[in-house]
């Protein structure tokens, strides 16, 4: 694999490209290596955010044609009202799916893995798992937390300190 060249400037997503953030100005600021890792990031995590907030189709596409499987079509998670995960082994299967996901549906990660994180209350109905990625971009892990409220069914994403 190709190093990563640090003089070379980061190209932002297409979406990120297609949104101006600042109309006012007829040419955009050159912005330096650290402020362009740091948009990189917001934008990872805005968009996972918005993956593990869709939720895909309910009648799975026919099996005979293979590009539909990583097309958008499945982009998104399963309903979570019908993902159990009470036992070890059912977060097992919710954890490795969920990175299969992440795979497809995230190309700027290098590496990706899934765990769950017990919360500290028992009270507490939220389930949280936790996202540790890496950028093709930054070589540097990121992670990400992720709750899930369970009456909404809303997943919030903020990237971690715990792993920086």
């Amino acid at each position: 694999m190709s190093k990563i060249d640090k003089h070379k400037q980061l190209r932002p997503s297409l979406i990120d490209r297609l949104f101006d953030d600042s109309p006012h100005e007829s040419i955009d600021q050159d912005r330096g290596r650290y402020q362009q890792l740091k948009d990189l990031r917001n934008s990872v995590r805005r968009d996972l955010e918005d993956l593990l907030n869709t939720r895909y189709r309910v009648v799975a596409p026919d099996s005979s044609y293979e590009q539909l499987q990583s097309s958008l079509v499945n982009f998104g998670l399963p309903d979570l009202a019908t993902v159990n995960i009470i036992d070890f082994e059912k977060k097992k299967v919710f954890t490795r799916e969920l990175e299969n996901i992440l795979r497809k549906f995230e190309p700027r990660f290098k590496t990706v893995r899934v765990e769950f994180v017990e919360n500290n209350d028992d009270v507490d109905r939220t389930l949280r798992f936790r996202v540790n990625a890496t950028l093709y971009a930054d070589p540097e892990p990121v992670v990400f937390d992720s709750i899930l409220e369970p009456i909404s069914r809303t997943l919030s994403v903020e990237e971690s300190q715990h792993g920086r």
